[in-house]
């Protein structure tokens, strides 16, 4: 009977820290778009238009000194497979530091042979998602008591300008959530005790965002979507 016992015993720490699946999910933010009328016309009769990419050191919330080339290489690529014509970032720059060109932007125009800037404002890949909340095998929502899961997303934001009238042609800022259609996990308490514990004793620490395949496959997206509003 003694050693009957035992074996229900170990069963039992078996079975309570073994790992059970669990599924994180958080809810998707809206993005935010403002298109002008102006733009979506000159869209319509210039299906090809030329484009180049602006960015400003400010705009990127990112590691420092990272090599970010295959973020602006992206958002590149996917403009040309939009049907966009793009004009070189450098030597687009080179011309409108001239300050006479800076002042005149039918001059800019002619020189730069280019019709929009599309501005790079802010690409954000360090957004913190949080939550208490996961979903059991059976899609159960449960809550945890004592910690909570973290993911990472994103968000970027483009400016669009038409140079032939300097118009402000519209803003938009796509987001990228995390886990939307679910993020499995599969750890024992024991293990997440553990995790939980360790965290306590290190304290804070910084954190460095949404991985570089997941950041630029997001940023491929987000620029397909922006060239689509642009022409709404």
């Amino acid at each position: 009977m003694k050693k009957i016992y035992s074996l229900l015993l170990i069963s039992s720490l078996i079975v309570t820290g073994c790992s059970t699946t669990k599924t994180l999910k958080f809810t998707p933010k809206n993005d935010d778009i403002v298109n002008t009328e102006s733009l979506k016309k000159f869209l319509t009769v210039n299906k090809n238009p030329k484009v180049v990419l602006r960015v400003s050191e400010s705009s990127m919330t990112v590691t420092e000194g990272e090599n970010n080339d295959y973020i602006f290489n992206a958002i590149e690529n996917q403009l040309l497979a939009s049907g966009f014509i793009v004009r070189d970032r450098q030597l687009f720059n080179q011309i409108i530091g001239n300050d006479e060109n800076n002042i005149d932007y039918q001059k800019l125009r002619e020189k730069s042979d280019t019709d929009l800037i599309i501005e790079l404002v802010k690409l954000n890949p360090q957004i913190l998602y949080e939550t208490n909340k996961y979903y059991d095998k059976n899609n159960n929502e449960r809550i945890e008591n004592s910690f909570t899961y973290k993911k990472f997303g994103a968000s970027v934001e483009f400016k669009v300008v038409m140079i032939s009238t300097n118009e402000f042609a519209g803003i938009y800022k796509f987001n990228y959530t995390p886990c939307v259609k679910g993020c499995v996990i599969s750890k024992s308490l024991n293990e997440l005790q553990k995790e939980r514990k360790q965290r306590l004793k290190e304290g804070t620490k910084g954190y460095e965002g949404v991985e570089k395949d997941d950041l630029e496959i997001f940023i491929k997206d987000a620029t397909e979507k922006l060239v689509a509003k642009m022409r709404e």
